[in-house]
């Protein structure tokens, strides 16, 4: 009878290429190779993506073209008002900045688009999906419309 050895290290075995030790590490480098694969494939298009993202963004404003800070204008008058958006809009505009962080999604907030086509509270990059978070409080159904038609990503409406 033929003696056996492992495929791998050379031990002898009874059956099969590769002794129980080789067997183990062998399925570790498959799964491996196989993660690496996946994850480089979703790195392709994250980075599809986010060069879409750019390539809609105007680019004399660079401060707000990188992902994953959060940006807010905050204007506050002499007696403590608040002007612009309101903080109610600020911090739902943060908690949904924050949700998709965790998420692991790149996140654009504030990002001037080229003319035209406005300045999207969130722009979302999941996976090479993009949408668009446009927080509402008291804007007016035909303003959400007029956004929805300029913009160049889908648009989902988020309620204060």
């Amino acid at each position: 009878m033929k003696q056996l050895k492992c495929g791998r290290c050379g031990r002898k075995i009874i059956e099969g290429q590769y002794c129980s030790d080789c067997k183990e590490i062998r399925f570790e480098e498959q799964m491996d190779k196989k993660i690496n694969r996946k994850l480089s494939k979703l790195r392709d298009t994250i980075e599809y993506g986010i060069t879409r993202v750019k390539s809609a963004a105007d680019g004399q404003f660079w401060c707000t073209a990188h992902g994953n800070c959060f940006r807010a204008t905050i204007s506050v008058d002499e007696k403590g008002n608040w002007q612009g958006e309101s903080e109610a809009h600020v911090d739902k505009q943060y908690e949904r900045w924050k949700h998709h962080r965790k998420l692991g999604r790149t996140v654009y907030c504030n990002l001037v688009l080229k003319p035209g086509m406005g300045r999207p509270d969130l722009i979302v990059v999941d996976k090479g999906f993009i949408f668009i978070e446009e927080i509402v409080k008291s804007e007016k159904e035909g303003s959400i419309i007029e956004k929805k038609n300029k913009y160049p990503f889908p648009v989902s409406v988020v309620k204060v």
